[in-house]
């Protein structure tokens, strides 16, 4: 008989490996010390998934798949152009960031560490956006044609993110991230991807 799942222990769980890697570092954090934080048994949580790598994987790819279905809604939303699209998707990673900085900051750390990397459907399904992206936006005149699909999903996706986790490090002026970010950010990728 297979056992039962506790959601409550699962949220737990991720929750405890984003402030623990935030904490602690991706390569310091262990199994030992999530499982301490989600108040679980190590027993628990290694019946649940076969290690550190697997728990971080899946918090990795539900991130990303959130991701690719926001862009997925917002293009939606307006399929002739993508500035709508990007001052919204901007907003909302700087409401994200505000309102879950330990996930905010954790998928910060997941983007720059070389063991995450897109797969398979997932890596796809996102190949797919940045084409149905730059196609709009080829249309729309506001995407060169020059500009690579590795360059639109750079602009889009990790500018925006290292803009901010670079500003709240304070280091030339204030660390306040305000709606002029938010057009400065869409002003400044836009003049990019039409060049």
């Amino acid at each position: 008989m297979a056992r039962k799942i506790d959601e409550d222990k699962i949220k737990r769980i991720k929750e405890a490996t984003m402030k623990t890697i935030v904490d602690f570092g991706i390569e310091s954090t262990t199994i030992a010390m999530i499982a301490k934080n989600a108040n679980v048994s190590g027993g628990y949580l290694y019946r649940t998934y076969s290690g550190k790598q697997e728990l971080i994987n899946e918090l990795f790819y539900e991130k990303v798949i959130a991701l690719n279905n926001e862009l997925t809604f917002l293009l939606s939303l307006n399929p002739t152009s993508i500035q709508p699209l990007l001052k919204t998707f901007i907003a909302n990673r700087i409401v994200y960031f505000i309102n879950e900085p330990t996930a905010s900051n954790f998928f910060y750390q997941l983007l720059h560490n070389d063991n995450f990397k897109l797969t398979g459907d997932l890596k796809q399904s996102v190949v797919n956006m940045m084409q149905k992206i730059k196609s709009i936006g080829i249309k729309s005149g506001e995407i060169s044609e020059k500009i690579t699909l590795f360059n639109l999903y750079f602009y889009i996706l990790i500018y925006p993110v290292d803009y901010i986790h670079f500003k709240r490090k304070n280091i030339f002026e204030s660390n306040v991230i305000n709606t002029n970010d938010i057009t400065s950010l869409t002003s400044t990728i836009l003049n990019i991807l039409k060049n």
